[in-house]
């Protein structure tokens, strides 16, 4: 990979990827958005057909949950950088697998140095495991702060989960709400 020096010129980058097959079905790369400097850093997993179609990360279902539940945790969602752990959607939107990740993460890494977040939040297992490893189960790291590299990662369910009813959204706002108060903190 390229040594590219802004997200401008990673974000062509990404979308001349071919390093695994989901560049081939894809109709836009979804490299991501929001500020160049945001403090705060959003993981997701992959992008979905709504996304895939616009370009832009958490604009379906989940991202429209997304957006309620963090204005309800007192967070904007134009002052955080989004994205996801591949930058293309897999086939069904099933989960993408590991060579597929391994083939975004340069870039995801990249990103992560460019814009220098202070706290990376994770949504769901697949973001989670991305940066913490693949035996991290959800249930053990949900809520809490773990170190990166220049950063602080937090584990907490994807809004997809309180879609299917198999969490309450009462705990993304609950770790939300944490995060913003982590942040205010080290202003």
């Amino acid at each position: 990979m390229p040594a590219e020096s802004n997200l401008e010129s990673l974000q062509r980058y990404a979308a001349e990827c071919r390093e695994c097959q989901l560049g081939e079905g894809r109709q836009q790369v979804v490299f991501g958005e929001g500020p160049a400097d945001a403090a705060l850093f959003l993981l997701g997993e992959a992008p979905g057909a709504t996304e895939d179609e616009t370009g832009r990360p958490f604009v379906g279902r989940a991202g429209l949950l997304l957006n309620e539940l963090l204005v309800k945790a007192g967070i904007e969602r134009r002052e955080v950088f989004i994205t996801g752990s591949c930058k293309c959607r897999p086939p069904g939107n099933r989960n993408p697998n590991k060579k597929e990740l391994e083939a975004c993460k340069p870039i995801l890494l990249h990103q992560l140095a460019l814009i220098r977040p202070r706290i990376v939040v994770c949504l769901g297992l697949v973001a989670v495991q991305n940066l913490l490893g693949s035996k991290i189960r959800m249930t053990d790291v949900r809520g809490n702060f773990f170190a990166g590299d220049s950063y602080l990662i937090c584990p907490t369910y994807h809004p997809a989960a309180v879609l299917r009813g198999s969490v309450k959204a009462d705990l993304l706002v609950a770790d939300f709400s944490l995060v913003r108060e982590r942040l205010e903190k080290r202003r």
